[in-house]
């Protein structure tokens, strides 16, 4: 149950934070970084960094990887 709780806040924050890298009109590209916690940084157009990836992408990865986080805790529920 501990860790079907934790799916289902880290699936959310994933999703939260897709959502926020899809509104956001001055996230052009998103690059990763971080320890323990993943850190998404925005970039406007023109900004050149390496390793960035397109924001849309960034936004629409992070969103699928929160439904499946909140899919498998929720089936584990479920389970019992």
């Amino acid at each position: 149950m501990f860790w079907s709780l934790i799916g289902f806040l880290g699936g959310g924050t994933f999703l939260f934070n897709g959502f926020g890298i899809l509104r956001d009109p001055n996230c052009d590209t998103v690059s990763f970084g971080g320890g323990r916690v993943i850190q998404a940084t925005c970039y406007q157009a023109g900004a050149i960094e390496t390793g960035a990836i397109s924001g849309t992408f960034a936004g629409i990865g992070m969103i699928i990887v929160g439904l499946l986080f909140i899919y498998i805790a929720w089936r584990n529920v479920r389970r019992g």
